[in-house]
């Protein structure tokens, strides 16, 4: 069965929630992608924890996954050596014989092919099995004698006995499921329909105003016998395991080719930043300060590259195009002769990950392994790069959420590894999103709140007297750090970035309204906003460094950050009060959010390609029309959701 997205009517984010996923995706458009906090969660422990594995559930719980801004998945994958392919399901779907009407049995002329295949397979030219799969074939043989019958280990019964009929139950869209043990499996869920799920999301949300990145981490599994489902999985036997085409990282290359993300190309982008993430055509550049370059051949003029670094998020979508990341993650031992070494479309194991070991007390707070080093602001010595980590117990509810939290602001990505209420995701859909919100950077609760002012008239560009349109870190005990939206004509002192230092702030020395921010900085900072949730956790703590100065309380109140909607409500951008909404307001444009966004990049190589024809013709004739872009901001032809 092919998967689509499709999730629940709770799941969709509302007019709030969607408001909140845009603009904290935007505020880090140019960080890293290495550097920027993502949920995840184990899709087991999420959809599968009564190990019933049906097609329509699994959808659901996939698409409520994704709706509620989960972006990072980790997945197992069983091969399953009887049919050939990596399913969902922990054990080996049978050969069956027979329809859901008159019942299924296990064929066993199938099964008998089978085994007698994987014995001539596994015996070398004098007729003796090979020490590596003697084991495997004679357990096989053993517990699947109500099947087949062996008769010594140098020969294979030609006579299979009678079959066994397979119990099977009814899953939710009337298709039949398959008992085994504790399992009940689909006949169809395997890794065809999660490549299919991922390809109808991907046509789904690429418009400019849903589009984010996505990271899939596989577990590779061998499945156990369908004869004994509980026992270990046995190594696959000559033969029988994955081949070639069954490369899990080529199949997604060859099923979503304008999706992935590739080892390949993040090498070939690193050889030539020029040519790469520092390509501004479209305003869609990397900020390099997280990461160290070099020129070849030391030469001023020479390529520049890195050996460390990863594009920005604004970069990855919006210019390359690519939605999705593939990683290895814990990998069977009966799985080693995988082609690990051909597959070279999946990142290893250790390359989009990085585990960080933390201690945590019972209300969900972060005791040690926090990237927050007071003092210390060098990104070097701070690297959070990929940081992670497991939180798979928690005291409450509320300290799990906490948790969530904490670890965002100290730089590492919260996975999920617990069945919550002992449910699944569509069956419990409020602690699981309660989760994924949690760890959303900057705003908190409930802001930004709805803007009073009406859209300003771009002559006098304006706020009205009662906006709450610029976005203030308050450090007062009721926000801890986190952002609300202010009256833009209230006095503050303004957040200044040091200069090519991420995690190095100071505050302007006396207060301003928010339309004189950007020159209240001191020399060599910059009026700047909280990126990530280790750069806002760096921000507050300089706060509240600064809070024994005569003005103390009114810099825990509010300090201004470069972040407002003055142009357009509920569109939060960055660049000064100046700053252009990105998103086009004219509803004749809504039907462009549903263009693909590859589609989109191919029409902008064409027009590209005839503007350049059309210079060299006539060097005096001029492409007067332009797309809009804001001020160092994201290029889009869509509207907001």
């Amino acid at each position: 069965m092919s998967l689509s997205y499709s999730p629940s009517s709770d799941a969709v984010p509302d007019s709030y929630w969607s408001t909140v996923y845009l603009s904290t995706r935007d505020a880090g458009g140019r960080v890293p992608i290495d550097f920027i906090t993502h949920p995840g969660i184990y899709l087991t422990k999420a959809c599968f924890p009564h190990g019933v594995y049906d097609d329509v559930p699994t959808q659901t719980c996939m698409s409520d996954l994704l709706a509620t801004s989960f972006r990072r998945i980790i997945i197992d994958l069983y091969w399953d050596s009887i049919n050939l392919q990596f399913n969902l399901c922990p054990v080996e779907l049978p050969p069956l014989a027979g329809n859901s009407t008159s019942g299924y049995s296990v064929d066993t002329s199938a099964l008998y092919s089978i085994t007698a295949s994987s014995f001539s397979t596994a015996t070398s030219p004098s007729g003796t099995l090979t020490a590596s799969d003697a084991g495997s074939l004679a357990k096989r043989q053993s517990t699947e004698n109500n099947f087949t019958s062996a008769a010594t280990t140098s020969t294979v019964s030609s006579t299979p006995t009678s079959a066994l009929p397979v119990p099977t139950t009814t899953g939710v869209s009337g298709n039949e499921l398959i008992e085994l043990g504790p399992y009940t499996c689909s006949l169809d869920l395997n890794l065809e329909s999660i490549m299919s799920f991922y390809s109808d999301y991907f046509d789904q949300t690429s418009n400019t105003v849903s589009a984010d990145i996505h990271y899939l981490t596989i577990n590779l599994h061998a499945a156990s016998p369908f004869t004994s489902p509980l026992a270990p999985a046995d190594a696959p036997m000559q033969g029988r395991g994955p081949g070639s085409s069954d490369l899990i990282g080529a199949q997604f290359k060859s099923n979503l080719p304008l999706t992935l993300y590739t080892p390949a190309e993040l090498s070939s982008d690193r050889s030539d930043l020029n040519s790469s993430w520092f390509r501004d055509d479209y305003g869609m550049i990397t900020d390099t300060d997280y990461f160290t370059t070099t020129k070849t051949d030391g030469d001023a003029n020479g390529n520049t590259v890195t050996q460390n670094g990863w594009p920005g998020l604004e970069w990855i979508i919006g210019t390359a195009h690519r939605r999705l990341l593939l990683s290895w993650g814990e990998v069977d031992p009966q799985m080693d002769a995988y082609e690990f070494q051909n597959d070279s479309a999946v990142f290893s194991d250790d390359y989009l990950a990085s585990s960080q070991s933390i201690s945590v007390n019972n209300a969900g707070t972060v005791q040690s392994g926090c990237f927050f080093e007071a003092g210390n602001t060098t990104v070097q010595s701070v690297n959070a790069s990929w940081a992670f980590a497991v939180a798979n117990q928690a005291s409450s509810s509320q300290a799990l959420y906490h948790l969530a939290q904490n670890l965002t602001a100290c730089g590492i990505s919260p996975i999920l590894n617990m069945t919550l209420g002992n449910a699944t995701v569509q069956n419990n859909l409020d602690q699981y999103a309660q989760f994924a919100q949690s760890s959303i950077i900057g705003w908190a609760s409930g802001e930004p709140r709805n803007s009073s002012q009406t859209k300003r008239a771009e002559t006098s560009r304006k706020a009205t007297s009662n906006d709450y349109a610029c976005a203030v870190l308050d450090s007062t005990s009721g926000y801890l750090g986190r952002w609300r939206a202010d009256q833009c004509q209230n006095k503050r002192r303004a957040a200044c970035r040091i200069a090519n230092e991420p995690y190095a702030w100071r505050l302007s020395t006396f207060n301003v309204p928010y339309s004189s921010a950007p020159n209240a900085c001191p020399n060599s900072t910059k009026f700047d906003l909280p990126r990530t949730g280790l750069e806002n956790t760096y921000l507050y703590r300089q706060i509240l460094n600064d809070t024994s100065s005569s003005d103390g309380t009114g810099i825990l109140s509010g300090v201004w950050i470069d972040f407002n909607s003055l142009d357009q409500a509920g569109c939060w951008v960055a660049g000064g009060p100046n700053a252009s909404c990105p998103y086009s307001t004219d509803p004749k444009s809504e039907n462009q959010r549903e263009v693909l966004i590859p589609t989109i990049a191919a029409l902008i190589v064409l027009l590209l390609t005839v503007l350049t024809l059309l210079v060299k013709c006539n060097e005096n004739r001029r492409n007067r029309k332009t797309r809009r872009r804001g001020n160092d901001g994201w290029e889009y032809e869509g509207v907001p959701s």
